[in-house]
């Protein structure tokens, strides 16, 4: 199936920016609930379970003939790393942070990305990089750090470990991503965002194996009140995120693709504020927006 039209992959990623911020809200509810395991099994089973029908009905191949079997472990690899750690490292980080905070530390996506593709797919970087690398490090300093103190021990802690693991999941999504790149470039994002997506499954499956890890798996797949916010969550943010993420990739840069990929950071600002009802400090804004340069000047 050809989704290619002029500007077709920058489209894709901005797109891709607004439902996954819409996503991360009503991630950020559903963990309230929730534990980061359980949730990101839910969200790409629900996901995968979108795709197999979408497939079908676009009338795409599961088993293309032009790709070799180092095609599917790739992007299974791909998917157990960027989506099968990596968003169950991200919602440890924001259940932590809160929307707002986790969109700055989500800002070294895109040098992480350009990192990534420079050691893999071997990409050039210019010194710009290390422009990016200080503003962003500014930001997250800004945006995540209270000089007057005004926060417990307890919640400095928490902060704390949610940077951590905010940069380690933003890491993890890069690599996922960029691994799978060449096998994007000559494949259906379809059919490429379904096998990822069974990737995740298949190794947050093994790891709710325990009795206790079932119980709490059943809770969130019964249909009850938590599926208010926990089935619009994997629909925005395991299935239409998805789709244009793996689209945007496939078809621009994989540097233009993360920079737009980043305004999920300014949307998700924006959302908190709307609906999370978190506070918009001028401290934030700066940190966004020393964060969102850093992702533009990346690419130059």
């Amino acid at each position: 199936m050809n989704l290619d039209f002029p500007h077709a992959g920058e489209v894709y990623s901005a797109s891709c920016a607004l439902l996954w911020s819409i996503g991360v809200i009503y991630f950020k509810k559903s963990g309230e609930n929730i534990a980061p395991l359980p949730l990101n099994l839910f969200k790409d089973t629900i996901g995968l379970l979108l795709f197999i029908p979408t497939m079908l009905i676009l009338g795409i191949e599961f088993v293309p003939v032009d790709l070799v079997a180092s095609d599917w472990i790739i992007l299974l690899v791909s998917g157990a790393i960027g989506i099968g750690i990596a968003d169950s490292v991200f919602f440890a980080s924001l259940n932590r942070l809160g929307a707002g905070r986790s969109a700055v530390v989500d800002c070294l996506y895109s040098p992480f990305i350009i990192v990534c593709s420079f050691i893999y797919l071997h990409e050039d970087i210019g010194v710009g990089l290390l422009i990016a690398l200080v503003l962003m490090t500014a930001g997250i300093l800004i945006g995540t750090w209270n000089p007057e103190r005004t926060e417990s021990d307890q919640d400095r802690k928490k902060i704390r470990q949610g940077v951590l693991l905010g940069i380690i999941a933003m890491l993890l999504m890069s690599i996922g991503i960029v691994m799978a790149k060449p096998v994007l470039d000559r494949s259906d994002p379809f059919w490429a965002s379904t096998v990822r997506l069974f990737g995740g499954v298949a190794l947050l499956s093994f790891q709710m194996i325990g009795r206790r890890n079932r119980a709490e798996l059943w809770r969130c797949f019964r249909p009850g009140p938590l599926w208010k916010v926990t089935l619009p969550s994997a629909v925005f943010g395991g299935y239409l995120a998805m789709i244009f993420w793996i689209a945007g990739m496939k078809y621009t840069d994989t540097t233009i693709a993360s920079v737009l990929n980043q305004l999920s950071t300014i949307f998700v600002l924006i959302l908190a504020t709307l609906f999370l009802k978190e506070s918009l400090t001028l401290r934030k804004v700066v940190a966004i927006i020393l964060g969102f340069a850093g992702g533009v000047i990346v690419t130059f």
